[in-house]
């Protein structure tokens, strides 16, 4: 790691090593892991038998054999022993791993690569780089805030931890890539289908502007009242951006707490 880069805090990841790894993947996961190139990474997520989004990841080939799943927020060794159940006699090897993140400069949006033992995802105007975990590199604030305010301007979210929740299209993973409708049978598929082929979910992604912060999780006013589902609120330079989940058809201005929030930006399914 180097101090030229703010840190960002850790992620955890899972790598998967073994001549049946990316089978295993493929058959696993909801994304089209075979088209996944070397040197490249992918939105990509595991669901449950009822279609439940268990893990959402950037899935990255980084061409030395290896698949490398770096979780976007879950419990990392929940979703590996929920991986080891299905692994049967295929020869994949799964490894939980930690990094201290950092801030890199600007890399074409879904590269992957190493160097000098420091894991690159390119971002497009930025870059994550993930290197050995370092009690000296401790996350920078503003670093951070702006980290995860450009996360909430691009609808990217992060699941909390706990049971799965919930489904693909409430977190926008067909807008992401991390859902296919073409490939081989995978846990959930048959309910993603069915949201995809015949719609029903009522839910999406937005983008909230405010003067006053909002607490992560569950948020209403009274019961009945508007309901935000809250996944993570920053500064921003005139008040408070928000990622939260809102029910379609929710106007473009809500009531939250006794306070107005705007709903800038939507993340269809």
């Amino acid at each position: 790691m180097t101090s030229d880069f703010p840190a960002i805090g850790t992620i955890h990841c899972i790598a998967l090593e073994g001549a049946d790894a990316r089978r295993f993947a493929q058959a696993q996961f909801s994304g089209d892991v075979e088209a996944l190139q070397p040197g490249h990474w992918q939105w990509n997520a595991c669901l449950n038998a009822q279609g439940r989004v268990h893990a959402l990841m950037h899935l990255a080939d980084l061409g030395d054999g290896r698949l490398f799943a770096v979780l976007r927020g879950g419990n990392a060794e929940t979703f590996c022993a929920v991986l080891a159940r299905y692994l049967f006699r295929l020869r994949v090897n799964l490894t939980i791993e930690s990094f201290t993140a950092q801030w890199g400069d600007p890399l074409p949006a879904e590269t992957a690569k190493q160097e000098n033992g420091v894991i690159v995802l390119g971002y497009g105007t930025r870059s994550l780089r993930l290197g050995p975990c370092s009690e000296s590199a401790s996350p920078d604030p503003d670093a951070q805030r702006r980290w995860r305010l450009d996360d909430i301007r691009r609808g990217w979210p992060s699941l909390p931890d706990g049971e799965p929740e919930f489904l693909p299209p409430t977190l926008g993973l067909e807008r992401l890539g991390a859902v296919a409708f073409d490939k081989g049978c995978y846990p959930g598929q048959e309910i993603a289908a069915r949201l995809h082929y015949r719609g029903g979910h009522k839910w999406h992604l937005c983008r909230l502007r405010g003067s006053i912060p909002l607490p992560v999780g569950e948020v209403r006013d009274v019961p009945g009242s508007t309901v935000a589902r809250v996944f993570d609120i920053v500064s921003a330079e005139d008040g408070f951006e928000a990622l939260a989940v809102l029910q379609i058809g929710t106007p473009s201005e809500i009531r939250l707490l006794e306070n107005i929030y705007a709903v800038e930006s939507t993340f269809d399914a």
